[in-house]
C-alpha cells in the first residue's frame, strides 16, 4: 500500500536497519497517533516524521 492510499484506522510502521521499531495509527489529514514516550505518552504527530517502511491495512475497506 501506498502513502497516496492510506485510509483512517491504517498502522504505519516504522524502522531502519535493524528492522520494525515503532507503529502508529493514521487518523487521517496527514496525521497519525502514536504512543511517544513515557514522559510525552499519547501523541499526534505528521504520517512521515519517522521513516516509514510499510502501511498495512488491517480494518477493511470502508
Amino acid at each position: 500500500m501506498s502513502a497516496d492510499q492510506m485510509q483512517p484506522g491504517d498502522l504505519i510502521f516504522y524502522g531502519g536497519g535493524s528492522g520494525i521499531n515503532h507503529v502508529a495509527m493514521y487518523i487521517g489529514n496527514g496525521q497519525i497517533v502514536h504512543a511517544s514516550t513515557e514522559s510525552t505518552g499519547i501523541k499526534l504527530s505528521d504520517w512521515n516524521y519517522r521513516n516509514p517502511v510499510k502501511i498495512m491495512n488491517v480494518l477493511g475497506s470502508v
